[in-house]
C-alpha cells in the first residue's frame, strides 16, 4: 500500500508541474537594442535589422514586423549573448516598417506571441505600440 501512495503522490508530483504555466516573453524594455536601415542591392530594396543585446545576461527574442495588408511576420532567435548583435536582412518590400519587439531571459525558456495573436497584443494594453521608423536615406550597395 506504500508503494502505491509513493507512485500516486509521485505522479501527482509530475503532473502539478508540468502544468505550471510556462514564464511568457514581454515586449522589450530596452534590453535589446533595434537598429533598422535600408539599402539597394541593384533594384532591390533590402530592410536591414540589427538587435544588440544590452543585457547582463543570454536573451530570446522575436521581432514582429508588420506588412503593408496589416499583417505581422516574426524573425526569432534564441540565445543572444550579452553584447552580442544579430542582423536580419530581408528583401522582402511588404512590410511597412513598423516592428514590435519581445524578449525574455534564455534561462526562462519563454513562450512568445504568434503572428495572430500580435495584432490583438500591440493594439491593446499588452504591448508597446509599434515603433514606427523613418528609414534614412538608401545607401547603394558596393557591389552593384
Amino acid at each position: 500500500m506504500k508503494t502505491w501512495s509513493l507512485i500516486l503522490m509521485t505522479v501527482l508530483l509530475v503532473v502539478s508541474a508540468s502544468l505550471k504555466a510556462q514564464k511568457k516573453a514581454q515586449p522589450d524594455n530596452g534590453m535589446i537594442a533595434v537598429v533598422q536601415t535600408q539599402t539597394t542591392l541593384g533594384k532591390t530594396q533590402q530592410t536591414h535589422y540589427k538587435m544588440t543585446n544590452n543585457n547582463s545576461v543570454s536573451m530570446d527574442f522575436a521581432l514582429y514586423r508588420q506588412m503593408n495588408n496589416g499583417s505581422w511576420d516574426v524573425m526569432k532567435h534564441l540565445d543572444l549573448q550579452p553584447g552580442q548583435t544579430y542582423e536580419d536582412i530581408s528583401d522582402f518590400t511588404g512590410y511597412n516598417g513598423k516592428y514590435v519587439l519581445y524578449s525574455a531571459a534564455h534561462s526562462d525558456w519563454a513562450s512568445f506571441p504568434n503572428t495572430a495573436d500580435i495584432g490583438g497584443l500591440v493594439n491593446g494594453a499588452a504591448a508597446s505600440p509599434p515603433v514606427p521608423i523613418t528609414p534614412p536615406a538608401t545607401t547603394p550597395s558596393p557591389n552593384h
